[in-house]
């Protein structure tokens, strides 16, 4: 009995998920562009790094907290890029921890790299029972409860690229792997739905000291509407970034859409380390149930070959 209710709860958390986005979503992918697709690994010329942490609609109960590190880079002397990804996602009583490795390989095309990638992943999803609030505290279903699924999956893309233009295409969750499974059960299992993502960004050189750096993102999931992210972002001496975007979705068996406004900053320091962080905001009276939501990162890119790093970096 204590199995089949907590297959039933992973179920219907998923389900939740399941008309939106279940990846974690970051305000600043534009030096973390490995979280979508794979193709990436490999661009910067360096061993580069990314650590983020995203803490959601701040002052909610249960509210999603996602930490993130990954590091890539390419091999010397090939076309190869290797990258390696640890994650956590935290969402009330249930928890994603994985890890993700991947290969990409790109070709020439006149000034241009065209990057083939493709990652794979193991999840780990846990419920934990004790963070599940009931009526009656006594339900013995729910005392010091836990369950738990691990969960191989892999992702695809492709990444075109140089120094001031990107345009990239992938797939995330190819396996649609379904965890939760309980053979005794009568519900559906949950599963994870493939993501679709289209991102593309340039840098114009207004003049001497500032840069304008535009950029589309857009993700599509099974049964749920397109969600589009812009931004557009001011590079100061090819260091300082501050930039504002907008996320908007139309909203899911209801008139109307959902808008995120978003402000970030970024400081490059000596082409090798970087510091930023963002704050997001609902542009609907959603906003009054939190106080919005922060993220903040650390990256650095480390030359271990004897060629030169390109510099400055725009994404």
């Amino acid at each position: 009995m204590k199995i089949k209710l907590i297959t039933l709860l992973i179920a219907g958390i998923a389900s939740l998920d399941a008309t939106a986005q279940q990846d974690a979503g970051f305000s600043q992918y534009f030096f973390n562009q490995l979280e979508i697709n794979p193709a990436y690994a490999g661009s910067r010329e360096a061993i580069s790094g990314t650590l983020i942490n995203r803490s959601q609609w701040v002052g909610m109960p249960g509210s999603p907290v996602t930490q993130s590190l990954n590091m890539n880079g390419p091999v010397p002397n090939t076309r190869v890029g290797l990258g390696l990804q640890v994650y956590n996602d935290q969402e009330g009583p249930m928890r994603n921890t994985g890890v993700q490795a991947t290969y990409s390989y790109y070709i020439p095309i006149g000034s241009y790299r065209l990057a083939f990638g493709l990652q794979g992943a193991l999840n780990s999803l846990t419920v934990s029972g004790n963070n599940i609030v009931v009526e009656n505290k006594n339900d013995p279903s729910f005392t010091n409860t836990a369950a738990s699924s691990l969960i191989p999956d892999a992702n695809f893309g492709l990444y075109l690229y140089k120094n001031r233009f990107y345009a990239g295409a992938s797939v995330t969750h190819l396996l649609e792997p379904k965890f939760g499974i309980d053979n005794t059960a009568t519900s559906e299992p949950a599963m994870f739905f493939r993501h679709y993502y289209l991102i593309s960004g340039i840098v114009f050189k207004l003049n001497e000291v500032v840069d304008l750096r535009p950029s589309v993102q857009v993700t599509y999931v099974q049964a749920a509407p397109i969600n589009i992210g812009y931004n557009v972002s001011l590079i100061f001496h090819e260091k300082y970034f501050a930039g504002v975007g907008m996320r908007t979705a139309q909203r899911i068996g209801i008139n109307g859409t959902d808008n995120m406004f978003v402000a970030m900053i970024e400081y490059e320091v000596c082409n090798r380390f970087r510091i930023g962080c963002s704050y997001d905001s609902y542009l609907t009276s959603a906003q009054q149930y939190n106080d919005g939501t922060f993220e903040v990162m650390l990256g650095w890119d480390l030359n271990i070959s004897k060629t030169t790093i390109t510099s400055p970096r725009f994404f």
